[in-house]
This record gives C-alpha cells, sequence and structure tokens, in this order.
C-alpha cells in the first residue's frame, strides 16, 4: 500500500475497490431514479424502497460506488452533524431541540448500521475536540455549555499532557466508510434497487409524466421522479437551475503500520481525534495504521480527482510532526478528495424550481457521513411525495429555514472573547 500504487484512498485500497464491477444493464424505465453512488444516493435507495416496498428504484454511478467523497474521508458519524446549530443553540429553542435530535438519530444510526449493515465495520468510540491554545480553549468550554443547554451528554476535562488544555469527548461510533458505503449499496439492492455502476449520467430534463436522464455513453432512462445525489460532482450533470453550494477539496494521509505502543498512545483505536486549530486536522487509527486529515483547499488540481499537490504534502507531514511530536510516523499513502457544502453545513433537499420531477439532494459537508444517512429520508418522502413523521418534519423544517448565522456567530464570538480575557487575567487554565 505505498505511495506508487494506482490513485485510490486508503479505504479504497483496503476495502479492495477494484473489485467493482459495472452492474446490471441501465433498464429504459424506472420509478424512481438515483443519479450518485455515495452515501447519499445508496441511504436514498434505501429510504425510497423502505417506504414505498416494491417500486422499482435505479441508482446510477459514473465510476464504482464509493467513488469520491464517501470513499475517501475520516469515518467519523459525527455526534454533532450540523456546527451551524452550536452558534444559536442558546439563543433558539427549534435550534437546541433540533442539536439533540441529531444527536439522537446519530446514536440510533449506530445501533441500526450494526445490526443491519455490520460489513461497515462501525464501532463505537469517542470523540475528542482538543483545544490547542487559549482561544479554542474558552471555545471548547463555550461547546460545553451549549451542549449542557441542549441536554447532549458529554464530558470536558483538561489533559495533563497538553498543559492542561481541556478536551471535549462525545461518545459516537466511526465506520470503514468505503466498506460503509458498498454495503449499503448491497442492502439496497436486497431491497429491490437495480445498481448500476460505470453508468455515467449526462443531462437530466423534465419530460411528460416525469423526467429523462440521458447517460452519457448514450441511451436515456425515463423516470417519473429523479433525485440527484451528486454533491461534488453536480457540475459534471446538466441538470435545469442546480441549487449554489461550494466545492472543496480535502487531504489525507495513512501511515505505515505502527507498533503496539504507538497505537496505545493514540488511543488504541477507540478515539476519533479533531484539533480545534487553524487546521482543524483530524485523526484515527485503523488496523495499526494512523489516518490523518483536515487540510481544506477551495481549488481542484488538474491532475487526477485523487492528486495531492506536494505543497499540501509537506503540509500534511508538518501538522503530523505537531500532532505526534513524540514519534517519527513514516507516511505510506496520501490522497485528495471533493466534497460539497451549503452555506450553513445543511443538507439542501428541494426540488427543481422548473419541475418537481427533479430533486436535488445534494450540500453535505465535513459531517456527511451522518447526515447524508439521516436526511434520506427526508429525499426519499419529496420524491415519493408522502409526509414525513412530525419530529422529522419540524427538523426538515428547522434545516430549511436556517440561515447563515452571523448572529450566532458574534454572540458565541463575543462569549468566547470575554472568557479569555478572564483567563488572561489568571494563570493557564
Amino acid at each position: 500500500m505505498g505511495t506508487s500504487a494506482r490513485r485510490l484512498s486508503y479505504w479504497q485500497q483496503e476495502g479492495s475497490a477494484e473489485a467493482a464491477r459495472p452492474g446490471p444493464a441501465v433498464p429504459r424505465d424506472t420509478d424512481i431514479a438515483i443519479v450518485g453512488g455515495g452515501l447519499a444516493g445508496v441511504s436514498t435507495a434505501i429510504a425510497v424502497l423502505q417506504r414505498q416496498p416494491g417500486i422499482r428504484v435505479t441508482l446510477l454511478e459514473s465510476h464504482f460506488v464509493g467513488f469520491g467523497a464517501s470513499g475517501r474521508n475520516g469515518g467519523l458519524i459525527s455526534p454533532l452533524p450540523a456546527p451551524a446549530w452550536l452558534l444559536t443553540a442558546k439563543a433558539n429553542p427549534d435550534h437546541a431541540w433540533a442539536l439533540r435530535a441529531l444527536n439522537g438519530k446519530v446514536h440510533a444510526l449506530g445501533e441500526w448500521l450494526a445490526a443491519a449493515v455490520p460489513d461497515s465495520e462501525v464501532q463505537p468510540c469517542s470523540l475528542h475536540l482538543q483545544a490547542m491554545g487559549r482561544l479554542t480553549t474558552s471555545g471548547v468550554s463555550e461547546v460545553a455549555a451549549v451542549l449542557d443547554h441542549a441536554g447532549i451528554g458529554h464530558s470536558l476535562a483538561p489533559d495533563a499532557r497538553r498543559g492542561g488544555k481541556p478536551t471535549l469527548e462525545l461518545p459516537t461510533c466511526m465506520v470503514h466508510p468505503f466498506r460503509l458505503v458498498r454495503a449499503l449499496a448491497a442492502h439496497a439492492a436486497q431491497l429491490g434497487a437495480v445498481v448500476c455502476e460505470g453508468a455515467a449520467v449526462g443531462a437530466v430534463e423534465g419530460a411528460p409524466g416525469g423526467a429523462l436522464v440521458h447517460l452519457a455513453g448514450g441511451g436515456y432512462l425515463r423516470a417519473r421522479r429523479v433525485v440527484l445525489c451528486t454533491n461534488a460532482y453536480t457540475a459534471s450533470v446538466k441538470a435545469p437551475s442546480p441549487p449554489r453550494a461550494k466545492v472543496v477539496r480535502n487531504y489525507m494521509v495513512a501511515t505505515e503500520p505502527l507498533d503496539p505502543e504507538a497505537q496505545q498512545q493514540l488511543g488504541g483505536g477507540d478515539a476519533f481525534i479533531v484539533e480545534l486549530n487553524k487546521a482543524y486536522v483530524f485523526y484515527r487509527l485503523h488496523r495499526g495504521r494512523l489516518i490523518y486529515g483536515g487540510v481544506e483547499t477551495f481549488f481542484r488540481t488538474p491532475k487526477s480527482d485523487y492528486d495531492v499537490p506536494p505543497f499540501i504534502r509537506r503540509a500534511l507531514e508538518r501538522h503530523l510532526a505537531k500532532s505526534i511530536p513524540w514519534r517519527s510516523l513514516p507516511v505510506a499513502m496520501d490522497w485528495g478528495g471533493a466534497f460539497q457544502s451549503s452555506a450553513t453545513d445543511l443538507p439542501i433537499i428541494t426540488a427543481s424550481p422548473e419541475t418537481k420531477a427533479i430533486i436535488f439532494n445534494i450540500g453535505y459537508g465535513g459531517t456527511g457521513v451522518a447526515l447524508s444517512q439521516i436526511f434520506a429520508a427526508h429525499a426519499a418522502a419529496a420524491a415519493l411525495e408522502l409526509p414525513l413523521p412530525d419530529d422529522d418534519a419540524r427538523l426538515g423544517e428547522i434545516a430549511r429555514n436556517t440561515r447563515v448565522p452571523l448572529m450566532g456567530f458574534m454572540r458565541f464570538g463575543t462569549r468566547v472573547a470575554w472568557d479569555v480575557a478572564k483567563r488572561l487575567a489568571r494563570p493557564w487554565s
């Protein structure tokens, strides 16, 4: 698994992505067509078939299931999948309720994955949000106060190894992301979905009675509804009036296998660590290797969808040396990948203004492993024109009505600044 291996992520190589084969032939007609074989797409297929068993569902993936961000991320099912609400929950009861509701859904999701798709390698873990300086020390303390307000269980304690700076811990779980998306695709197929890999889509358009999906290689698929779960690759499909969302590139590395002592020093595989610093790096262990990443950019590199520019590789190695200063950790491989995020980091689930037959289910940001699965029920309800249960409907309405929390950011920042000022007036705490 060296850097000379063909360009895939660690997860895709470890999960034998080369075994992915083009699926069955694309049918000419279907009830629900889903474009995109990432977590959003396969989860939406499952949710549609759970709501309406026996309906014809066709999922189209241009490469292989799990090709994009779903097969290249850190594998955390975040217990705080809506960061924007952390800024507003104290002043907005709806946002406090939604934070608590999402946290509950994350734990329910982990239990369902363990029972229904054990091949995802789901395992309980603790998310560690580690303060790295005075400002983030105050920030972590404020986040803890928000969680207290919302009624979300956590612990906050000083870490002697890092000079007493605090770590906020929350229970959650993590997965092998590529095995997860492949297992969910297999589950969707068991429920009756037709999963077509190697089926690139060039365009979708409204048509009498529904929509037409034009395949890039020629041919078409007629559907009653089309759900675009294309995220970072939305621009590659010609579609009417796609919502605006930014595309971000993230970069990661995997080290060579570590000795048992080093693994124990890094939490023994039961922790997912996020350092709250300028780079916002994260890391975890998997099969004795350290999986490390978090450097983000807003440009696309020309060479390859997986390409890591040399200066990014050097930046990752510098961050790695700062995070683990007591060990030399040789890097075995690196990879890049794009993901898409809305302005609020909440998903965009909406019909095209030109035709209700085309639905966008996009905009999943850095917490998309959790959000793409939780909000699949919302995309399915939109495609089937069915109501959601009351709590899900309320959660969806709050998400749709959330705007960029400028006032919340100002309030949060003011509280943090006041806390920093108090700490500066006394010895380090």
